[in-house]
């Protein structure tokens, strides 16, 4: 009896030490795969390419999701930090370009008038349309881009069939024509991935502040709003009087 316990005894304490190996082994593999990501999304916060969304940045975020629904939520993340990329970068030099800022471009289309629109760019050598014309016409600019961001959006949503094969209904990243540089296959794709969300959700919070400085910086105290004011500024206008004058002209001195 004594030898049976013996040895069960000596034969459990190499199954124990090869279950503490084998352990130790996966710890090491989870380690090396945390420290990656750490490598590659160091800031607090989740990549939404990441799979693990326990560090995500506000409690129970996903909590009751499924993992469609998360997809979903990261694709629409991304699209909307493109969107902040192209607004902020366009809101900037489009002021730097024309001296208009975001918030009052709307006024040179309007119904009554759009053909200022017609020698407003920088640099622009040709009209275009003939002087006199009366065009562009608003109602012309409004209905193509009605159509031509409708029939994007639609495509994109899968409300008609896509016109583009390699393109799947939620796909953020399809390639293909969509990458007519070829930087996929010549760059780390998973870093560029979060090198890319990464700036979008700097974009969307740049957007954040140039919405707030519209306020800020503009005298509406008579009550109107940013676009009624005569002579407003907007980011780019700031940023010149800004680096003139950092002490005086800053975030506590409006």
């Amino acid at each position: 009896m004594m030898s049976r316990g013996v040895m069960k005894a000596s034969t459990s304490v190499p199954v124990r030490r090869a279950n503490a190996a084998s352990t130790s082994r996966a710890a090491r593999v989870v380690t090396a795969a945390a420290a990656e990501e750490k490598d590659i999304y160091p800031e607090w916060g989740a990549s939404p390419y990441a799979g693990n969304w326990v560090d995500i940045p506000w409690y129970n975020w996903a909590k009751d999701k499924s993992e469609e629904e998360i997809a979903t939520l990261a694709g629409q993340e991304v699209l909307h930090g493109r969107w902040a990329m192209l607004g902020v970068a366009g809101a900037w030099s489009a002021e730097q370009g024309t001296g208009i800022p975001w918030f009052q471009a709307g006024a040179i289309c309007t119904p009554a008038d759009c053909t200022a629109v017609n020698s407003i760019f920088p640099g622009q050598v040709l009209a275009l349309a003939p002087e006199g014309s009366g065009y562009p016409s608003f109602t012309n600019v409004f209905f193509w881009t009605l159509i031509l961001m409708g029939l994007a959006e639609f495509y994109r949503g899968g409300v008609i069939p896509p016109a583009f094969k390699e393109y799947a209904v939620g796909d953020v990243h399809p390639g293909g024509r969509f990458d007519p540089l070829g930087l996929s296959t010549k760059l780390d794709l998973e870093k560029m991935k979060v090198a890319e969300i990464k700036h979008g959700r700097l974009a969307m919070f740049s957007w954040g502040g140039y919405m707030a400085q519209a306020f800020a910086t503009n005298d509406i105290s008579d009550g109107k709003l940013p676009h009624e004011v005569s002579g407003a500024v907007g980011p780019y206008a700031n940023w010149l009087a800004h680096v003139s004058d950092p002490l005086g002209n800053n975030i506590w001195t409006q």
